[in-house]
Formats: structure tokens, C-alpha cells, sequence
């Protein structure tokens, strides 16, 4: 092992250990204390430093086969206490490793969050000590560029045909859709109307992904000319891109909402519920105006809008993940609600 250090653009340092390596990127926390190889292999992470609040990671292996994509996105891996623990999976220092994702450890981590919090979420580097400046520059090119696939992919099923817009879909979607016995066709984010029409889907549903919403300009074109043509779901970067294709606008939150324990309540019933959530952005609720939408969800701590519905043409959408299920099941009701559209089509 050899000093490590973690490097914000406000010139702040927090050192640790590891095997070497550097990267670049937004440093970003979480709170979720379990499923960090799923956290890790989160598309939504591409292009950020993760740090993860809870004091001990890696009391347990990689299970490969529930991991959200093959391989870690995250540009590198920030922890408190590294442990080690008996697994069927390799461990999570060794799955890193094997995608040379720099791993730091005995960080002081509640500093380094408390300051996030303070700050916000900065621009950093995590390398050996002094050795910043080997870091690989950024690349001029949006991540979901980076996540998205290149071409279709068709997975059968014998209920409704719906088409996901792949802007860095998490596995867990695509086995709730598959659970429900729908035939899911998956597309890359620059899919055209045409393109997405000529499957003949019952829904279309929008799915997360990373990065700045309102940098898609093509993908919220395309999402704009579906409005009303067919049935819409929209899921945490999803929601986003639906909310500006209908007129409103999104801004960045402060440090994001990343973790497994966030209150949401769902102010059409007034039942409250935990949420899996992982976003930098929100949607401005005084941009909603004349759009159409109307607010379903808020976030219990700070009030930011969690899920919309426009009550003119089918489409729903909310901002946590519902395949996360933290309560377990708290947030799959939207899987229901979304196939309940496909189903009436427009009709309802």
C-alpha cells in the first residue's frame, strides 16, 4: 500500500492508502451502508469519484450476477475502513482492481462528506501523493455517450412491448419490466422517433443515466415528439429529460441524493416511504407552469420534486429508483402504474 490522496478543486486534501492508480472526476458521496458493487456499477456514476459515508465497505464480495452492469463505472472508490470478508465473489478491492479502479482507504470520510455538504460537489483527483498531475484529462463528451449502448437489444416476454431509452439503464430496471412478463426492447439514447415508434411499443419508458440533463439536446428532441403518441415513464434521469420535453427546466442540487434511506411521500395518498436514490439533478418546480405536470412525489428532507404525472396525456415518472426498493417494496407501485397506461394506451 502506499499515501494516497484525495484532492478537491477548492484545494482541500484528504489523505489515505492504496494500491496506486489515478483518476478524475466529481467527487460525490453516499449513505447507503450495503450493496456498494451494485452502487459502483451504477451507470448513473460515470465520471465520478465515490465516497462512501458508512465507516466500513467490503465486509462482503462481489455478487457478479446482481450487479446493475458488468463493470464498475465509477472513476474511482473512496472508503473509511476497507474490510474483508468470506464471499462466493471475488472481494471488492480485487473486483476494482481488476478494472483498474483506484481504491482509498482509512480516509476520514465523515470530514470529507461534512465538507461535500458544505461545499457541494467539487471536481477532484484521487492519486498517489503528489502525483495529481498524471490524471487523465476530461473529455469533452456528455457520459451518457459513454454508458449507452450502441445498438437494440430484445428480451421476449408475453405481456406488453416496451421500449427503454438506454441512457445508462441499471439491470434492476430491466428485471422488474422482465418479471412482469413484458417484452422489453432496449435503445441506445440517440434512438429517433422513427426508430423507436417502428417496434410498435405500448410504452416507452425513459430510463436513468448520468450527467446533466439539460446537455441531451437530441435525446429531449426525440422525447418531445412522443409526447402524447404514446404512453411515457420516466426513471430518476428519466423524469428529468420528460420534464424537459415538456417546457420545464432542472438545476443542480447542492451535493445530489445518493443512498438507500431517502423519505419520499407520494402526496396523492399521503403515504411516506423509503427510497434508493442516485442524482445530481432536480427538476425547478416554478418552471412547471403551462407543462402540463403535475407533482406526485416530494422529497421528505428538502422538498425537491420526486415524481410527475401530466394529466392531459399518459405519462408518468419519478426520481428515486423504484427497482431499489429499500422497504423492500416500497417504490414498485410505479411499475404498476406505468404498465397500467401501456395497457389503456390512449384511452385513458
Amino acid at each position: 500500500m502506499i499515501e494516497m490522496e484525495i484532492a478537491l478543486e477548492d484545494g482541500t486534501v484528504w489523505p489515505g492508502l492504496g494500491r496506486g492508480g489515478s483518476a478524475k472526476g466529481e467527487v460525490v458521496f453516499t449513505t447507503a451502508p450495503t450493496g456498494y458493487p451494485q452502487a459502483v456499477s451504477d451507470p448513473s456514476f460515470a465520471g465520478q469519484i465515490l465516497v462512501f459515508a458508512f465507516p466500513m465497505i467490503g465486509n462482503y464480495g462481489v455478487d457478479e450476477d446482481l450487479l446493475e452492469s458488468p463493470r464498475p463505472w465509477t472513476r474511482a472508490v473512496v472508503v473509511g475502513s476497507l474490510e474483508c470478508g468470506d464471499s462466493l465473489g471475488p472481494s471488492f478491492e480485487e473486483w476494482l482492481a481488476r478494472f483498474d479502479v483506484p481504491l482509498v482507504s482509512g480516509v476520514d470520510t465523515r470530514s470529507l462528506v461534512r465538507h461535500i455538504r458544505t461545499a457541494g460537489a467539487l471536481p477532484g483527483t484521487v492519486s498517489p501523493v503528489g502525483g495529481g498531475e498524471n490524471c487523465l484529462p476530461e473529455r469533452n463528451v456528455h457520459p451518457v455517450a459513454e454508458v449507452s449502448p450502441l445498438s437494440p437489444e430484445v428480451f421476449e416476454g408475453p405481456g406488453a412491448t416496451v421500449v427503454v431509452i438506454d441512457y445508462g439503464l441499471k439491470q434492476g430496471i430491466l428485471r422488474e419490466l422482465l418479471r412482469r412478463g413484458c417484452r422489453v426492447i432496449k435503445l441506445p439514447h440517440l434512438s429517433s422517433r422513427e426508430e423507436i415508434l417502428s417496434w410498435d411499443p405500448d410504452g416507452v419508458l425513459l430510463g436513468n443515466g448520468p450527467g446533466d440533463p439539460a446537455l441531451l439536446f437530441p435525446e429531449i428532441d426525440v422525447v418531445t415528439s412522443l409526447l402524447g403518441a404514446v404512453p411515457i415513464g420516466g426513471i430518476c434521469l428519466g423524469l428529468q429529460v420528460a420534464a424537459l420535453a415538456s417546457g420545464a427546466s432542472t438545476f443542480k442540487l447542492p451535493f445530489g441524493h445518493r443512498g438507500a434511506n431517502h423519505a419520499v411521500v407520494d402526496i396523492r395518498s399521503g403515504r411516506g416511504f423509503v427510497t434508493s436514490q442516485n442524482h445530481g439533478y432536480a427538476v425547478l418546480e416554478t418552471s412547471l407552469e403551462s407543462t402540463g405536470l403535475e407533482i406526485t412525489h416530494r422529497n421528505l428532507g428538502d422538498g425537491s420534486i420526486e415524481g410527475l404525472r401530466n394529466l392531459e396525456q399518459p405519462l408518468v415518472a419519478v426520481q428515486y429508483h423504484p427497482e431499489g426498493s429499500p422497504g423492500p417494496g416500497d417504490g414498485e407501485e410505479f411499475f404498476e402504474e406505468f404498465l397500467s397506461l401501456c395497457e389503456r394506451g390512449m384511452t385513458r
